[in-house]
């Protein structure tokens, strides 16, 4: 039995008060002989024991009013079965357990998460020793099980597998139990929100019985989730309706120094084994200070394709070379800085960098990794359609510079007839093409260079004597749906004008020519243009800057236009690539802007994935190539932590020739084989026994390292109208007032008036009243 206010229950003792009063008032009684004694002795013996009887039902239901009083004061809370049928229910404490990477956040010697979850060791001892049979129920939802689910969640999740405890009758043992659970329960490095887990508890929520309900948000609330709970506050709004207690517990008390790299990349520049690379890395301070000597460690991770063939997946291990350190004097609260280091690997391969900060608060998001495939070079297609080919020759020149020069760009020179002839997946090889005073092409050869662009390729088109005005302008230009960013009316001549000493180009703020602006473009004095096409003395951008001028002619007519199609990019030089209209050819300023138009048009193809942590690893292989046996290998830094998953490849249809494998798709009930941060390798073999290994990169969501607060009166703000209540972690202390069990005030109120009126009753039949008439004589 169990009461509210504990301390009133010593009232239970002012049961004995009617019984000492009666015991009391037998003791006065006198004796005293008079005539008609005999008489009434005669008849006392005769009714004794009914009078006995009805003396003690009256004592008894003194005492019990005395004790149905106080009962009621205390409080008396029941969970019984016998009492819900007169309208009880069980109690549901339903826990929402936040487990993403911000609860790692460290004060003192224990984290946010460890906070957390000793709050709910508490809970769940307080409701075990309160606990009756059938009373109380209790489900845990960690937000990361949340998440996993949340895909399957229409169409049908086996929650009892998904969470640790759901619907868990609790009984004397389960405090035992809820202990064992919680030692094995650990930070994740996702960034989960709060939302996938309210809308799990929303559908258990349909699913349940007629029930009490208290639910419990245990989470360090900070303001990249909470600050605008649009979604989570209409959840919370439909949980408190359902109805439902809602207590938010916070894990954290303020807002910590926490660093982090939030991006690795490389440079939108040629990508090819041997050349060397620009790898940028982004560091933004999350926390309210400014840092100052920030240390960012970058290494190289060189994967030997010699050793691919002949080491296990488990024991292939990367050459490590360690970067200079690079030195951030300080960032500012809130402020991203970018440092850019040169790497170089050797030979081809899928190679890795990663980029490292010193420890602090949450150490998850100080690290980052970035996969990079470099190739032997890239190719590209130099489509010259002068009859000697003199276009081709210089940019040939900038690509292969010969001796020991190495750009990485492998041009390939065609005629423009191997355009119509070739298939348009072959196309896709090339990282970019260069159309060289092409005079026309045929409709399949433009239907290939559409698909090729469109599909993220890069075209650059040069013009000359050679080119066909009206096939531009009908077939390529197509009132703006074709490739050609403008039409060309006519040849026009650049006249000379010694007097202004300005440069014949005038570069714009583009990546191609923005190097060459204000003082850097000394090189461009030196250039002669003498000859152009122009467009259409009416012709003038588009407004919603899908095409773009990079340079102009010193006459204000556009030079160099880029445009975007479908994925990919187009840029038209309205003059020569060789010294016949300019003599661009000859000047350095030539070598520089081709390699950063290679660089610009190739960087669709080069495109890096940035995948999440627990997002799926998979492989699509050729079924008459590959074996269908594919390991998987995620992260670990020694052997040991090394872990092999092996899966069976099947075919995507039944008429594929594609095979398919992955891991991370589990679902709500399967095992969370992508949630840790790291390089995964994908091992494919081919048919001939040939390793090809493939790796990923997965990092953790860099937002979730922001540790701003959003705690007390402005989350409940935020999340107004829910009515909810708000204590620190190591502050909240369970409170079984309302939810606990069925307080019984009402119902013993009702009892003790009945038991009052009773009593009444029975204290008349008791007592002696001598008859309305004898009462009147004796008047």
């Amino acid at each position: 039995m169990q009461f509210v206010h504990q301390p009133l229950t010593w009232g239970f003792l002012l049961v004995l008060v009617p019984l000492l009063i009666h015991l009391i008032n037998m003791m006065r009684h006198r004796r005293v002989k008079w005539a008609a004694m005999d008489f009434l002795l005669q008849s006392y013996k005769k009714h004794r024991k009914w009078i006995w009887l009805k003396q003690l039902i009256l004592l008894l239901m003194r005492m019990a009013a005395v004790a149905l009083a106080v009962a009621m004061l205390a409080q008396w809370i029941s969970r019984g079965q016998w009492l819900d049928l007169l309208g009880g229910k069980p109690t549901h404490h339903y826990v929402l357990l936040d487990d993403s990477y911000s609860m790692s956040d460290r004060l003192g010697g224990a984290s946010a998460f460890e906070i957390g979850s000793a709050a709910v060791q508490r809970i769940g001892a307080r409701i075990t020793a309160a606990a009756q049979s059938g009373a109380q129920e209790f489900t845990l939802i960690r937000f990361s099980q949340a998440a996993r689910a949340a895909p399957d969640l229409e169409a049908g999740v086996d929650f009892d597998q998904v969470l640790d405890f759901n619907a868990r009758i609790v009984d004397t043992g389960f405090d035992v139990a809820l202990e064992a659970t919680r030692t094995a329960w650990t930070v994740t490095e996702a960034a989960s929100g709060p939302a996938p887990a309210l809308r799990l508890l929303k559908e258990l929520i349909s699913l349940a019985r007629n029930e009490n309900r208290r639910v419990y948000v245990v989470s360090d609330f900070r303001t990249g989730q909470w600050d605008s709970p649009a979604e989570a506050r209409e959840l919370l709004r439909e949980v408190r309706q359902s109805p439902a207690e809602i207590h938010l517990v916070g894990c954290a008390r303020e807002a910590r120094q926490n660093l982090a790299v939030v991006a690795l990349s490389p440079a939108n520049e040629t990508r090819a084994a041997g050349v060397p690379l620009m790898v940028n890395a982004m560091v933004k301070n999350f926390g309210p200070d400014t840092a100052r000597n920030v240390q960012l460690k970058v290494r190289t991770n060189f994967y030997d394709p010699e050793l691919e063939q002949t080491a296990s997946p488990e024991q292939l291990r990367p050459k490590v070379d360690e970067l200079p350190t690079v030195l951030i004097n300080e960032i500012e609260p809130g402020q991203t800085v970018t440092r850019s280091v040169q790497v170089l690997f050797p030979k081809p391969g899928r190679h890795v960098v990663e980029a490292a900060l010193q420890d602090d608060p949450v150490a998850v998001d100080n690290r980052r990794w970035c996969v990079m495939d470099f190739p032997e070079g890239e190719p590209v297609l130099l489509v010259d359609g002068s009859p000697q080919q003199r276009h081709a020759y210089f940019l040939q020149s900038v690509f292969e510079p010969g001796g020991r020069a190495n750009t990485g760009v492998r041009p390939e020179i065609n005629p423009p007839a191997f355009l119509r002839d070739t298939l348009p997946e072959m196309l896709q090889k090339y990282r970019a093409i260069y159309l060289l005073d092409v005079p026309r092409l045929d409709d399949r050869a433009i239907e290939n260079l559409e698909a090729y662009v469109r599909s993220g390729g890069g075209l650059a088109i040069f013009v000359g004597p050679e080119v066909n005005l009206n096939f531009y302008a009908n077939q390529l230009y197509k009132e703006g749906r074709g490739l050609m960013p403008l039409p060309l009316a006519r040849e026009a001549d650049l006249l000379m004008d010694d007097e202004q000493k300005v440069p014949d180009i005038e570069p714009a703020e583009h990546p191609v020519f923005s190097v060459f602006l204000g003082e850097r473009n000394t090189f461009l004095r030196q250039i002669t243009v003498e000859r152009f096409l122009r467009p259409p003395d009416d012709w003038k951008p588009a407004p919603d800057l899908s095409v773009q001028i990079a340079a102009a002619l010193r006459n204000r007519l556009p030079l160099a236009v880029e445009r975007k199609f479908g994925e990919g990019r187009v840029m038209a030089f309205l003059s020569t690539a060789a010294p016949v209209w300019n003599n661009w050819g000859n000047d350095p300023s030539f070598v520089v802007v081709v390699l950063k138009l290679q660089s610009y048009l190739a960087f669709a193809q080069r495109a890096v994935r940035q995948d999440l942590v627990g997002s799926p690893v998979s492989v699509a292989i050729q079924a008459d190539q590959y074996r269908q046996e594919v390991t998987f290998v995620t992260p670990g830094d020694t052997s040991e932590t090394r872990n092999a998953i092996e899966r069976i490849a099947a075919k995507t249809g039944p008429n594929s020739t594609v095979l398919t494998a992955r891991i991370g798709n589990g679902g709500a009930n399967g095992p969370g084989e992508t949630d840790r941060s790291g390089v995964y390798e994908v091992w494919p073999v081919t048919l001939a026994g040939e390793a090809d290994v493939r790796r990923h990169a997965l990092n953790v969501e860099p937002s979730e390292g922001d540790l701003a607060l959003l705690a007390g009166k402005p989350l409940l703000d935020k999340l107004d109208p829910v009515q909810a209540d708000y204590k620190h972690a190591e502050e909240y202390e369970y409170d079984g007032t309302r939810t606990e069990g069925n307080n019984r005030s009402l119902l013993l109120m009702a009892a003790l008036i009945g038991l009052l009126l009773l009593e009444q009753v029975m204290a008349y039949s008791a007592s002696y009243h001598p008859p309305r008439a004898a009462v009147g004589k004796a008047g």
